[in-house]
């Protein structure tokens, strides 16, 4: 409000919200409620509930009196925070606060209405022709999408289907979805609910039933799958408006949550998430999200600039477990991933020249950036079958399995992985679906027995078995590459005067490790509390490199984690990223040893940032 309507801009934000997500955790509770209460400043008061609903001329002079004192109270209460907050933050983490709110206060990336508008258009007539072709139109208004008056006044838009002239109900109710399904001659499987455990329909898109439906010989029945999964979609439609709306008031402000992930990275808000723009819902391909990306651009004379931080995390991860074959791998510049790959197929491997290469290669490019945080055979063979990293789908076949010289007996001989494979949603026979999934558990065993230092018992992970009991007995460990973070008591303590928390750790009688995340008990475990580190980490060096960035006046209009996002006058487009570029690639001095790598690009939109 300062910033766009009055013009007000403050040399600092101070935010005590942001604050107490790094301090307390992004899920502890941190209405201004419950900070007070749990910091011990007193209390917020509750006049606002005898407020809802009045409007000024409704207040008597004394309740007015008393909204104002509330009000008073509000902001010396969140006076009395901050001066419990300043102290237990560093400089650099109140820098990047402030960093964060003036992606909000003071925006400068503009929408494109025009792309937009077709966008939500666009969506809402696919959602109308998958119902129309199954019949679907509006009884009410018999598909005009408008009713007549009495007295041939000029008709108004059907109340019943909004205008649309379609009825949605039929397909996007369970149960009258199934009785669609059983008057095809298609009887509805079931799956047990994850909360309850009681049955409940198979319709979600990503469920074998469904699959099976959009692949069945009937057409009725694929075009009836079709429509209701385009009916329960809502994300493209929703998410454009949302773009739309805020386009269509001038510069569109980012809002993000800081620290808004246990690893204290940011996370998306004003649910429209800028983090997001993957081309993809849910493992599969929507060009259609596209349009989002497309539709974010600069002013005239400004230019987008770019730059991300190459593998960050696998680096990251190289590093603090001292896996020194991969760490001298990155430092003299090698293809990881074409030389993991050489290695399983037993031949030489060269994605980026060789065209029949590329699916390999890829595959070795999954294996390296995912395995070492803890991905088993199924979830890898999941992750293949659904597109890995934004491509398209990898299904493993007979020429594979042979390829990789791989045994199948020893998978196809225990009962427990084949009973998995037969429970695994997919469209592929049994067959198929054994076969995709014992070279899925080729792949992730030789990448375990070639990377000890961090899968191995007495590697990484298992040290990191050794941090939960240290948090849990409130011992002091160092770990990491020279000894970069430590442990207290539910706690691990960082480089730079960060910290992660793990309230309330503890074992139960199964030695199963759990932490209260703030609003339930979440497992914690080896592999798991290594992705944690690894991803704060790199949270914590893309920070500071982003700051320093800033330092020289850039502008910083987006994070999406490891990369950073700028506005720049278009002259000066390029010195900016040869500049970004050559700051992403240097690790902070608390981390020797630790090779980095950046690219980027510039662009008028963010999509065409190259």
């Amino acid at each position: 409000i300062l910033s766009h309507h009055y013009g007000v801009r403050p040399a600092m934000h101070i935010d005590t919200l942001s604050m107490a997500r790094v301090i307390d955790g992004p899920k502890a509770g941190n209405s201004l409620y419950d900070l007070c209460l749990r910091h011990g400043i007193g209390t917020k008061g509750d006049f606002v509930t005898y407020a809802k609903g009045k409007r000024l001329a409704d207040f008597s002079r004394d309740e007015l009196h008393q909204y104002g004192q509330y009000c008073c109270n509000d902001v010396d209460r969140t006076y009395d925070l901050a001066q419990k907050f300043l102290p237990l933050l560093p400089a650099d983490e109140l820098k990047l606060i402030d960093l964060t709110i003036r992606m909000f206060t003071e925006p400068v990336f503009v929408g494109d209405v025009e792309k937009l508008q077709g966008a939500v258009a666009s969506e809402r007539q696919r959602k109308i022709e998958l119902l129309r072709r199954i019949g679907m139109e509006c009884t009410a208004c018999h598909g005009h999408g408008t009713t007549p008056n009495l007295f041939n006044e000029p008709a108004t838009m059907c109340k019943t289907c909004g205008g649309l002239g379609v009825d949605k109900k039929p397909v996007g109710s369970n149960e009258q979805f199934a009785a669609l399904l059983r008057g095809l001659g298609v009887e509805p499987e079931t799956k047990p609910s994850p909360t309850s455990g009681e049955p409940i329909y198979a319709f979600a898109r990503t469920d074998g039933f469904m699959q099976s439906c959009l692949e069945d010989p009937d057409e009725e029945v694929r075009f009836l799958a079709e429509a209701r999964i385009g009916v329960k979609s809502n994300i493209i439609e929703t998410r454009a408006q949302r773009f739309l709306s805020s386009a269509s008031r001038g510069p569109m402000p980012i809002y993000l949550s800081h620290a808004g992930a246990h690893t204290l990275r940011p996370s998306g808000g004003d649910s429209m998430n800028f983090l997001n723009m993957s081309n993809e819902i849910g493992g599969a391909p929507r060009p259609e999200m596209a349009v989002l990306k497309q539709s974010i651009q600069v002013p005239p004379g400004f230019k987008i600039v770019a730059a991300d931080s190459a593998q960050g995390e696998v680096r990251i991860l190289a590093w603090l477990a001292g896996q020194h074959d991969l760490l001298t791998a990155f430092m003299q510049g090698r293809d990881v991933y074409n030389e993991f790959a050489t290695e399983v197929y037993g031949r030489p491997i060269d994605r980026k020249r060789v065209k029949a290469d590329y699916t390999p290669g890829f595959v070795g490019k999954v294996c390296i950036l995912s395995f070492g945080f803890g991905a088993g055979w199924f979830s890898a063979a999941q992750t293949f079958l659904k597109g890995a990293l934004g491509a398209p789908p990898i299904q493993f076949k007979q020429a594979d399995m042979e390829a990789l010289g791989v045994d199948p007996s020893p998978f196809l001989n225990s009962p427990y992985k084949v009973a998995q494979v037969e429970a695994m949603p997919s469209r592929l026979e049994l067959t198929d679906r054994l076969i995709h999934c014992l070279v899925s558990e080729a792949l992730v065993q030789r990448y375990r027995r070639k990377y000890q230092a961090i899968t191995g018992k007495y590697g990484f992970w298992g040290q990191m078995e050794q941090v939960i009991n240290a948090m849990i007995d409130g011992r002091e460990m160092t770990f990491g590459a020279h000894g970069v973070f430590r442990t207290a008591k539910e706690r691990i303590h960082g480089p730079t005067g960060l910290w992660l928390d793990y309230r309330g750790i503890g074992r139960d009688s199964d030695g199963e490790a759990t932490y209260w995340d703030g609003r339930k008990r979440t497992k914690i475990y080896g592999s798991l509390l290594t992705e944690n580190i690894a991803q704060h980490t790199h949270r914590l060096i893309v920070s500071e490199q982003m700051l320093e960035i800033a330092d020289t006046g850039i502008k910083i209009a987006l994070w999406p984690y490891d990369e950073v996002v700028c506005v720049v006058p278009e002259t000066a487009a390029e010195l900016s990223l040869q500049f970004m570029v050559s700051v992403m690639k240097q690790a902070p001095a608390w981390a020797p040893g630790l090779f980095l790598a950046a690219e980027g690009g510039i662009g008028v939109t963010y999509a065409g940032v190259k």
